[in-house]
């Protein structure tokens, strides 16, 4: 029962740096400067039906924890690598703060209004690295420690939703390098220090 409470409040906080940090960061950091690859980010297209995957990021995102609930061991590497993830984040957030231009949009479909709906409750800020590809790789990549099968299904949703950062404008390429490194990393260093088997 105690490691059951302790793993998780460890969710707890990684949620926590995910939502009420990352806000505050947001709110009292806002700007940036524009980090960007010009003959990659210039020419890529705005695409508004990608919205729908951008949205997918919060079921894969916390696929992990849902596998890994009753196992306590697997729950806490989970915890612990996102959380590990969401620090090394908002301390980049603080350090380093970017932003994105986005486009004009007039809401004459349904994906340009769910658009217009994340423009704004998400400011153009913290975008290095980027959230939505560091911990939807992340998630692909403690899935297939925990269920090979069910993370071979996830590959073309995880590169949709990666995709996706990209075509509704919401950030630059070096965000996704950034993310896809960080994503590597914590899975090698915290992840993969449990163990599991």
């Amino acid at each position: 029962m105690k490691n059951f409470l302790k793993n998780k409040i460890i969710f707890v906080i990684f949620v926590l740096q995910m939502t009420l940090f990352y806000k505050i960061i947001q709110n009292y950091l806002p700007g940036g400067q524009i980090f960007k690859i010009p003959i990659i980010d210039d020419h890529i297209p705005f695409l508004a039906v990608f919205v729908i995957p951008y949205f997918l990021f919060a079921v894969v995102l916390f696929l992990p924890f849902l596998m890994t609930f009753k196992d306590n061991k697997k729950f806490l590497a989970v915890s612990v690598t996102f959380l590990a993830a969401a620090i090394v984040c908002n301390i980049i957030y603080v350090l380093f703060q970017t932003t994105v231009t986005r486009p004009e949009i007039l809401p004459s479909s349904i994906f340009q209004k769910l658009i217009i709906f994340i423009y704004s409750i998400d400011d153009p800020v913290n975008l290095f690295p980027s959230g939505h590809v560091t911990f939807s790789v992340l998630s692909n990549l403690c899935i297939y420690k925990i269920n090979k099968k069910i993370a071979l299904w996830l590959i073309p949703i995880t590169i949709l939703i990666v995709s996706s950062t990209l075509f509704i404008k919401q950030h630059h390429t070096p965000d996704i390098l950034a993310g896809l490194a960080l994503a590597i990393l914590c899975y090698k260093l915290v992840f993969k220090k449990f163990n599991l088997q």
